[in-house]
């Protein structure tokens, strides 16, 4: 049978994790489950994260596949997945998350009939300290499955579908994302905004799926996101950067050249705000890595005059932040929650795509 839905797994080191996540693939439904292929991507894993995998290859092995690749970081795995994949869509899990059985269900059925180059669905964060869900959602339960939106659309409602445009809500038609022929950067981490960027500027039909999916464990300090490794891989979010600047003249050859560069220039610079926020805010040391940061806003103004004017304000409100010696836990708790009611009452996110 045809395969729909593929799942591609990164996977290195997730011994612990991976029984869980696979398990949350399990249908009831043998039909659903024919429909689908999980892939196992082996990025060269030292445990026994194979072992697990094979588990479930046994049990189920029109469904679930084993691809074994030398070590070369979470964009290389998908890369490798990517070429191997034969469902109609796919989308990408981290071997430390799962999903909701129930809602991956419903999701088949939705592919069932989508004529979509991007899906676009709400997911759920899990931390585990605080054993606490929280729902990222896009839009509204009531959201039309049916109806066709275009990036320039997509753009004129970001803050109810801001959600859905991260790696984590973002699923994608194989011949769509294969014809772009785009290679994430390998060896690094974070290049999961590219993935979440680059591909979906050509995407000319965008469907939406209210429902929650993936879920998200974070408050883990070993994960890529926690401060202290963030500060160590600064770097990484400069080839990222680097990656996302360069595609700066291929917007003009998108389908919908508009919507594609206020997609392009929204994510962009959010993620160069991110990079801001790591090295200027969350660094214990506050005058560490100011040199560091005009080093490579210099570089941004080289590669890019559009996307400097885009962050120059941010790297000034930054600069400020991180001169009052403004805490993370500050910041994330009381400024970038209410900055962000600000833009969703005002509709600023609206008007200003940067």
């Amino acid at each position: 049978m045809d395969k729909l839905l593929s799942i591609v797994i990164p996977t290195y080191n997730a011994e612990k994790f991976l029984d869980k996540g696979l398990s949350t693939f399990i249908m009831d439904d043998k039909d659903k489950m024919d429909k689908m292929e999980v892939l196992i991507v082996n990025d060269g894993t030292p445990d026994n994260s194979v072992a697990v995998a094979q588990k479930f290859v046994d049990k189920y092995p029109d469904t679930f596949k084993i691809i074994n690749k030398e070590n070369g970081g979470h964009g290389s795995a998908i890369n490798v997945g990517v070429e191997n994949v034969t469902g109609k869509f796919f989308k990408c899990i981290d071997a430390d998350d799962w999903v909701i059985t129930t809602a991956l269900e419903h999701m088949i059925d939705f592919l069932e009939r989508a004529d979509a180059d991007v899906v676009l669905s709400s997911y759920v964060d899990y931390d585990i300290s605080k054993k606490r869900y929280t729902s990222r959602d896009i839009v509204n339960r009531d959201v039309n499955k049916e109806r066709i939106y275009s990036l320039k659309e997509i753009m004129d409602m970001w803050p109810d579908i801001f959600n859905g445009v991260q790696y984590h809500g973002i699923l994608y038609n194989t011949k769509f994302y294969r014809d772009q022929n785009y290679k994430l950067t390998e060896g690094i981490f974070y290049e999961d905004q590219e993935y979440a960027t680059i591909p979906a500027c050509k995407a000319q039909k965008i469907q939406l799926v209210a429902e929650e999916l993936y879920v998200y464990r974070v408050g883990d300090v070993n994960q890529s996101i926690a401060a202290e490794n963030q500060l160590k891989r600064l770097p990484h979010f400069h080839k990222v950067i680097d990656s996302m600047l360069r595609y700066e003249p291929m917007l003009e050859k998108c389908p919908d050249p508009e919507g594609a560069k206020l997609f392009w220039a929204k994510k962009t610079s959010m993620f160069i705000g991110s990079y801001y926020q790591v090295a200027l805010i969350k660094s214990p040391d506050k005058k560490k890595y100011r040199k560091t940061v005009q080093k490579m806003n210099a570089r941004i103004a080289e590669k890019s005059p559009y996307m400097f004017n885009c962050v120059k304000n941010k790297y000034k409100v930054f600069t400020w932040f991180n001169k009052i010696h403004m805490s993370d836990g500050f910041y994330n708790s009381k400024f970038s929650r209410f900055l962000f009611n600000l833009k969703r009452i005002w509709k600023l996110d609206k008007k200003v795509y940067y």
